[in-house]
């Protein structure tokens, strides 16, 4: 690395200097196109939204999506100049005064620091990265903590991310470029012994003893998160896919609906890692194995899966349109699964700012809400976490996307309070979402606390969504100094990676 991208490299989320150079960067720098330049950020370093807000400060996650989207411009030279301190992109080329860091050093108040989850070790810059064993050894997430505007801000940052070389030089970690990130791709456990050849009556015994793995599983994401299922499930794909080499006739069409069940799972605790290509991929194959099978019902889920995913892109047109397909095969539709494909509907819907059938859809969705008695394993078929507690978070959900955190937070506290105990990942979420809600109507101290609830869920259970969430939260309370509760929850993850306790 040369000496000016030494200097850059020490900023919060410096942008890799092949991208910096690039003739769309250049171009959209040129032009002060910061729609471009923060869609080349996100698109070509892997960067969230959150991340991005919390490099750039004084910005919400939402705000960085709406900049994407063309929603909403950036204007003001402080903010402009926040986006090359924080981006390490040169005045120059902003058309701004030459930066501090330009002339030498990063200035110590913005160096990055590490932060990592209780009962893991943080990044150790001897590490030869270039050795697989010690990138694994590396814990799921990160914490990177930054000064900006005199306040801790928290960044979360994968292993993936680091692997991939995106932060290489925030965490002062060298030769990140040689990592291979294709041996740490989301695979079907290539380190596995292949499976002897079974017989009919194996196969049998092994289909058995699978699905009731699947159900285990389901359970332990719902508890713990995907930290917890999401290299068991991998490892049951692997021997899914050797046991198909085997089974005929009615034998693999029951083998193929099992490997669609899980490739679905992979494809959600991959969303719920943020890891979307993932994500997207195992939706994909889910659907073909499950229409391979027959398998309808899940074919059907699938759509509802794609939606899911629309909705994390903010394609509003798409989010709809998927949910809606995912209603018109009726001869298969539970109630669970309807009320859950409303619902999704529903967030299309606010993202279009359509408040009217937004809720109109919730509403309709409440008819066919699932049990509030289910285990959270499945065994009541799709969709059985779409009780009414859930149907309710998401309408709080709804109103933040439609900029109402006033009418969020009174929904979100009754929800949590019915939420079934099964869903503890989905309670830390909402808790995430409440504490955005919280600091919206400039109530810090509860923020603060339900950030705090949050955030220890996403360390437990390795939640990127999340923690995104959590982080877009805590960044919130960025500016507040009079707020006790919001000085101990910085103190803590500052200081001991801990949380207060009330």
């Amino acid at each position: 690395m040369d000496d000016r991208e030494t200097r850059r490299s020490g900023y919060p989320l410096t942008i890799p200097d092949t991208l910096l150079r690039s003739e769309a960067m250049r171009e959209a720098c040129a032009a002060r196109n910061f729609r471009e330049i923060f869609r080349l950020v996100n698109r070509r370093t892997g960067s969230s939204h959150a991340a991005m807000a919390a490099a750039v400060g004084k910005m919400t996650s939402s705000r960085v999506s709406d900049i994407i989207r063309g929603v909403r411009g950036v204007r003001g030279p402080d903010v402009i100049e926040r986006i090359c301190d924080r981006f390490g992109i040169p005045g120059e080329m902003l058309d701004v005064p030459e930066r501090p860091w330009e002339r030498g050093s990063p200035d110590g108040s913005h160096r990055s620091e590490t932060l990592t989850y209780p009962g893991s070790s943080g990044p150790d810059t001897s590490l030869d990265i270039a050795d697989n064993a010690s990138v694994d050894a590396l814990p799921d997430v990160l914490l990177v903590s930054v000064w900006i505007e005199g306040r801790k801000q928290v960044v979360p940052i994968s292993r993936r991310t680091l692997v991939t070389g995106a932060i290489g030089a925030a965490l002062q970690i060298t030769d990140v470029a040689r990592i291979s990130a294709s041996s740490h791709a989301s695979n079907l456990g290539s380190a596995l012994p292949k499976l002897p050849k079974l017989d009919a009556t194996q196969i049998e015994a092994a289909t058995v003893h699978l699905q009731e793995m699947w159900h285990a599983l389901v359970q332990a994401d719902n508890l713990f998160g995907p930290r917890h299922a999401l290299a068991s499930v991998r490892r049951q794909l692997s021997v899914l896919e050797s046991l198909l080499e085997y089974a005929r006739g009615a034998q693999r069409s029951e083998l193929l609906k099992l490997s669609a069940k899980y490739a679905e799972s992979a494809a959600w605790l991959n969303e719920d890692s943020s890891d979307m290509q993932g994500a997207a991929k195992w939706t994909s194959q889910a659907m073909e194995w499950a229409n391979e099978s027959g398998d309808q019902a899940m074919v059907t889920w699938t759509l509802f899966r794609k939606s899911q995913q629309a909705t994390t892109r903010k394609n509003a047109a798409q989010t709809v349109s998927l949910a809606q397909a995912a209603q018109r095969n009726e001869s298969v539709l539970t109630s669970p699964m309807r009320a859950a494909a409303m619902q999704q509907e529903a967030h299309g819907y606010a993202l279009e700012a359509d408040e009217v059938s937004c809720h109109n859809r919730l509403d309709e969705a409440h008819k066919f809400a699932a049990s509030p008695d289910t285990k959270g394993d499945a065994r009541m078929g799709h969709g059985d976490f779409c009780t009414a507690s859930y149907i309710e978070i998401q309408r709080a959900n709804c109103w933040l996307t439609l900029g109402r955190p006033d009418l969020a937070v009174p929904i979100f506290e009754t929800a949590l309070s019915e939420l079934p105990g099964a869903y503890q990942r989905d309670r830390g979420l909402a808790q995430a979402r409440l504490a955005l809600a919280y600091a919206g109507i400039r109530e810090y101290d509860s923020a603060a606390v339900q950030a705090a609830s949050a955030l220890s869920v996403a360390r437990s259970s390795g939640s990127l969504r999340t923690m995104h969430e959590t982080v877009s939260a805590v960044n919130s309370l960025g500016e507040v100094h009079t707020s006790q509760a919001v000085s101990q929850l910085f103190d803590a993850i500052r200081e001991e990676g801990g949380f207060p306790t009330s």
